[in-house]
């Protein structure tokens, strides 16, 4: 006796209600991700661990679902109720979480402590959410010929409904709600789907309310065999490795925004849901044998997983940007181009699963055990594929590379099924042939250095977790830097060095007494080290990219020997908040490197609850200073770092590390107490032995009139201010979702939009953060404004693109701001050829 079909009314609904329960699991997932990140660490391990955690947990609620869904009578009932239970756990561990946070213990931020936090906040939930899904599959999958036609429908709704927890979810409500408000509401959204499962299980009016009638005949049970557990296993090994790894080629194309990964995210997902409706359809419509189909998408997936790599370089060198004024704008055209570059190849991952789920398991009375046993076997191997793409095979093969072995495991999934059919045909073998030989191409040759001006040179390249890592010569200034993932460049040298020395030493010049610091982002590990030119007793430099350090150990000894030899230094990997929170005591200074705004951790270090962490560390008389790459923000961006930095800081400099006119770069100093600047201060300071050392390295060192050109302005007497912008904080990270932005409305602050938005600031001699013991205010603006000027006197000089000027205009140009400056402030004594510094 077969099983009574299901109400029709309620497949769509259904249907509906399953694409709303992914919306809710995503966008939960996406603020987990949020939310460990900022107590563990911005880093991949932290998301690695949310998704698997996620998807171990899910895998043990998989198997309960389908244990439970043997017993009952009403799995439609009981679907609704794990809905709800997966809702209202997500709601009570989230509030136990913030609870947490505020009784803050330590020891939660070390690597044991962050899986507890894992487990805690993403475990139970999902464990819920898992059990429901056998019992959905119970009541519409009558028979195992059709688990992929009837399962594979629910599946890719869930899997759609997930993408769009990606886009919306992962950006559009936090922009909107905050990340506790779009928490809620997808918590509250899966809730109410339950609810309404409830409903519609209830109503016997309408048909056996989800109800599957017994049969009387005994049918095998699910097979148990090798091939039976292994397909879905390794379907979800593959899959998530390869998302791990084409979530990497993103922030080789584009740089690792919000958007962009939340994009990626959406459309792989999104991909694989329209791959399992894909064979749905075939199963259902066209009644295509489920081994051809699979034998098909096995094939043409390790295809296109073959060309990807060779794709990938070409859209590097577009150099690919979008545009947007808004949010939603930015997101909705790096969806587009995320779909356009992966839509081909993850809807052929989205249909191994459902064909795995039919073909790998015999006839059995139960639909849901069956069906359950597989997400399992899948879930799992999520897990694994997840924590194998980033820490074994991005590792060991690198991305090209690594894309292509997980082709190679596509390619032998179609070998299993040819062999299993015993059926070659002369098209099967010269599909076979191109294959082979598209794999055995792209993993014999030597991948490219991406991202290369045509007059670089590679030195050296390492991958990890972060991505590619490229050592950079330039053949024409035998100039060096770090590449990270073809798009950001760190630190250099030559002209670059000064810069990167003055980042190091101005800190520690305004500081009374620089005995213990601390430097997060350490990149080539020059600055870090020109800060021990002073008599510090401790250095703790922290670096996120493990590659970066080695990188700068390996080809940057000449500038930074001196951080890997001394025993005062403490080098530390790891994401710099997580870092702090670990480290002892207090700091004298604590300094943050340049960081990409573009990036998507950069706004927890630019977030009020980051500065009150790092105004706590400080000792009574410390200095915090925060880097500023001003040619990569523009005024609104910059406005919300100055605003969120004043909120938390009573005393606050801006200074300047350089007079590039295209690359100026700005330091927001922070205090306590005034911050010493005075004359006599600045005396004693440059006649000690550390003074005397870089008065002849600097000649901004040379005196206190010299000194002052250093300083860009008192921030707390800016006029304009800056209350009028938004601040950023770990719940409204405004600067998240305008940190990317790139638009041709929002020029970015160098050359003369630079000089105007901060010399207007500061014009008059006003400074209420500053100790000046008896110096007068006048004697410092005199110098703050010939600083302006020798900064006129540089982009003047400069040679800008598009410039009509003739030489000779330039010439009388420059000489003529030059002369301004000296005008303005006589005992500076700034050489001419400090302008190309």
């Amino acid at each position: 006796m077969k099983r009574s079909k299901p109400p029709a009314f309620a497949a769509p609904a259904l249907l509906a209600l399953y694409a709303i329960s992914g919306f809710s699991v995503l966008t939960l997932e996406m603020i987990w991700m949020r939310e460990i990140s900022l107590r563990v660490g911005n880093t991949v391990v932290a998301a690695t661990m949310v998704f698997a955690v996620f998807f171990t947990a899910a895998a043990l609620g998989n198997l309960a679902g389908a244990m439970v869904s043997r017993r009952s009578a009403a799995p439609l009932v009981l679907y609704g109720g794990f809905e709800l239970l997966a809702g209202s756990a997500a709601i009570g561990t989230f509030a136990g979480g913030q609870w947490l946070w505020r009784h803050w213990d330590p020891g939660l931020s070390s690597p044991s402590g962050s899986v507890w936090i894992a487990i805690l906040l993403v475990g139970v939930p999902s464990i819920f959410s898992g059990a429901a899904f056998p019992n959905l599959m119970q009541v519409f999958v009558t028979h195992a010929g059709r688990r992929a036609s009837d399962g594979g429908r629910f599946y890719g709704a869930n899997l759609l409904g997930a993408a769009g927890g990606a886009a919306v979810g992962g950006v559009l409500f936090p922009w909107w709600l905050g990340l506790q408000g779009a928490f809620t509401v997808a918590a509250g959204l899966q809730i109410a789907g339950g609810a309404l499962a409830l409903c519609i299980a209830r109503r016997p009016e309408r048909g056996h309310g989800g109800r599957p009638a017994r049969p009387t005949a005994r049918s095998s049970k699910a097979s148990g065999t090798p091939w039976g557990w292994g397909l879905p296993l390794l379907s979800g090994v593959l899959s998530l490795a390869a998302q791990a790894l084409l979530m990497m080629w993103t922030r080789q194309i584009l740089q690792g925004s919000i958007y962009a990964i939340s994009a990626v995210l959406a459309a792989f997902i999104g991909g694989l849901g329209l791959g399992a409706l894909a064979v749905g359809f075939l199963r259902r419509r066209r009644q295509m044998p489920a081994a051809t189909i699979l034998l098909s998408v096995a094939a043409l997936a390790a295809l296109l997983l073959f060309a990807m790599p060779s794709a990938g370089e070409w859209l590097i060198l577009q150099d690919a940007e979008w545009p947007g004024a808004s949010p939603p704008e930015i997101l909705g055209k790096s969806l587009l181009w995320s779909c356009l570059w992966l839509l081909p190849v993850t809807a052929c991952l989205g249909g191994i699963f459902p064909l795995a789920w039919e073909l790998a398991f015999g006839i059995s009375t139960h639909e849901g055990a069956v069906a359950g046993a597989a997400m399992a076997m899948n879930k799992l191997g999520s897990a694994l594929g997840m924590v194998a793409g980033s820490f074994v095979i991005l590792p060991w093969l690198g991305l090209n590379r690594g894309i292509c072995a997980i082709g190679w495991g596509y390619a032998l999934i179609a070998l299993g099924i040819s062999l299993r059919g015993r059926r070659w045909t002369a098209g099967m073998a010269w599909a076979a042939l191109l294959i082979a030989g598209a794999g055995a191409w792209q993993t014999l040759r030597t991948p490219a250095v991406t991202g290369l001006a045509a007059t670089e040179q590679a030195l050296a390249s390492y991958c990890g977790p972060y991505g590619e890592v490229a050592v950079v010569r330039d053949l024409t200034t035998d100039s060096r830097h770090i590449l990270l993932n073809s798009q950001q460049r760190l630190s250099g040298t030559q002209r670059a060095l000064s810069s990167q020395y003055l980042q190091g030493w101005i800190p520690l010049l305004f500081c009374r007494t620089p005995e213990r610091v601390a430097t997060i982002g350490m990149a080539s590990g020059i600055s870090s080290a020109a800060m021990l030119d002073f008599p510090l007793k401790e250095l703790s430099a922290v670096e996120l990219v493990p590659e970066v350090a080695r990188a700068a150990r390996e080809h940057f000894a000449p500038w930074n020997h001196r951080l890997f030899t001394d025993p005062r230094v403490r080098l530390l990997i790891g994401d710099g908040r997580a870092a702090l929170n670990r480290l002892p005591g207090k700091f004298d200074a604590i300094v943050c490197d340049l960081f990409f705004p573009g990036e998507d951790g950069t706004a927890n270090l630019y977030s009020r609850e980051f500065f009150e962490t790092v105004r706590d560390r400080l000792a009574p008389d410390g200095v915090f200073c925060l880097w500023l790459p001003c040619y990569q923000q523009d005024a609104g961006t910059a406005g919300i770092v100055i605003r969120t930095f004043l909120d938390v800081f009573p005393n606050a400099l801006a200074v300047r590390s350089n007079l590039d006119p295209l690359q100026p770069v700005v330091g927001l100093l922070g205090s306590a107490r005034p911050l010493p600047v005075s004359r006599k201060f600045l005396e004693a300071q440059l006649a000690a032995p550390t003074g005397r050392l870089l008065a002849g390295r600097s000649p901004f060192f040379r005196s206190p009139e010299n000194a002052w050109l250093l300083l860009a302005g008192d921030l707390h007497s800016a006029d304009p201010g800056f209350e009028n912008f938004p601040a950023t904080t770990d719940d409204h990270p405004s600067f998240l979702f305008l940190g990317s932005r790139v638009s041709a409305d929002s020029p970015k602050l160098a050359g003369m939009t630079f000089l105007n938005w901060i010399g207007r600031r500061f014009v008059r001699p006003l400074y209420p953060s500053c100790a000046l013991d008896g110096t007068p205010p006048e004697e410092i603006l005199a110098s703050v404004r010939a600083a302006n000027f020798y900064f006129a006197a540089a982009l003047a000089a400069s040679a800008i693109p598009g410039d009509v000027r003739t030489e000779e205009v330039r010439r009388q140009q420059t000489t003529g701001y030059f002369r301004k400056a000296q005008e303005l402030s006589p005992g500076a004594h700034l050489p001419p050829e400090a302008l190309d510094q």
